[in-house]
C-alpha cells in the first residue's frame, strides 16, 4: 500500500525517507482504528496515509519556500545597496506588488504588511502570488511584460 502511494505520486527523490515516515504513520493509524466502524481497515489506512502524504508534501514545499527566501536574503545582502537591482523590479511589478516585495524582504510578516499598506490579508496574498508569478516568468522563463 505504501509503495502504491509513493508510485501514485511519482516519488523518486527521498523515496526511502517518505517510505519510513509512512510506515511509522501506518503503525500509528493501526493503533487508532476502531473495528466496529463501518469503514474497512484497508480503506481507513489508505485514506489516512494518503492525506498524511499530502501533508508531508505541503511541509516539504514550505521548507523549499523557506530555503528559497533564505537564499534570496543571503544573496541580497550585498545587492541591497545596488538600486539598479530593485529598479528592475519596478518595471516588472506594479506599485502594490513592488511595495509588498520591499516590506517582505525587510522581514515583515504578512499581517504587518497588510496593516502598513491598509489592505486585507487576502489582498496581500494576491500581491504575493502575482509578484511571484511575474518574477518567475522574468527570471526563470525570460518572459515578462512591463506593467504600468
Amino acid at each position: 500500500m505504501i509503495h502504491h502511494l509513493l508510485r501514485q505520486y511519482r516519488i523518486t527523490y527521498n523515496y526511502d525517507e517518505f517510505y519510513q515516515l509512512l510506515l511509522i504513520k501506518l503503525w500509528e493509524i493501526s493503533k487508532i482504528y476502531n473495528p466496529s466502524s463501518s469503514v474497512s481497515l484497508s480503506s481507513f489506512i489508505y485514506q489516512r496515509l494518503k492525506f498524511y502524504l499530502i501533508d508531508l508534501f505541503r511541509k516539504e514545499q514550505l521548507k523549499i519556500d523557506c530555503l528559497d527566501i533564505a537564499a534570496l536574503n543571503h544573496s541580497l545582502t550585498y545587492t541591497l545597496k545596488d538600486e539598479s537591482f530593485f529598479n528592475d523590479f519596478k518595471y516588472i511589478l506594479n506599485s502594490n506588488e513592488y511595495q509588498w516585495l520591499i516590506y517582505y524582504l525587510r522581514g515583515y510578516k504578512q499581517y504587518e504588511i497588510a496593516k502598513k499598506m491598509n489592505v486585507s490579508d487576502t489582498t496581500i496574498k494576491k500581491y504575493k502570488s502575482s509578484a511571484r508569478i511575474k518574477l518567475q516568468q522574468y527570471y526563470l522563463e525570460g518572459d515578462w511584460h512591463v506593467t504600468s
